[in-house]
């Protein structure tokens, strides 16, 4: 199996010994390679995630298993590294950049804008989740 990757990651496994065992890690991530993601008969769109009625599948799909069909692929998705980027750049949009309030030479804080975003901001969350 040439040119394996990390589910997690994308790091590839090509180094590891075969076949890929229940106790091997990501040399990288260290998550569970013996897992579902990283399986070609994972489905997360099916009923029981399995596209293989004998499976027995276990609760969480990115713990290491037993399963006897597992089938090691490629499942990492590069692009799910750009939707984690996008998602971080909008939550410091909402709550601000996590920076400490710069100050000008005379002391005073920068910007008032700073203090109204996060004036919005917390409308937007007692907006979500009440008083």
């Amino acid at each position: 199996m040439a040119n394996l990757e990390c589910w997690n990651c994308g790091e590839s496994l090509d180094d590891l010994p075969r076949p890929i065992t229940r106790h091997m890690n990501c040399p990288k991530c260290f998550v569970d390679l013996h897992c579902c993601r990283m399986c070609g008969k994972y489905a997360p769109n099916a009923t029981i995630a399995c596209n293989d009625e004998r499976a027995e599948p276990p609760v969480n799909k990115e713990n290491a298993n037993f399963c006897d069909y597992y089938r090691p692929t490629n499942a990492y998705r590069r692009g799910s590294v750009e939707r984690q980027d996008a998602a971080k750049a909008r939550l410091d949009a909402l709550f601000g950049a996590g920076g400490e309030d710069s100050e000008d030479p005379e002391g005073d804080s920068v910007k008032d804008e700073e203090d109204d975003k996060e004036s919005q901001a917390r409308r937007r969350l007692d907006d979500l989740f009440g008083p």
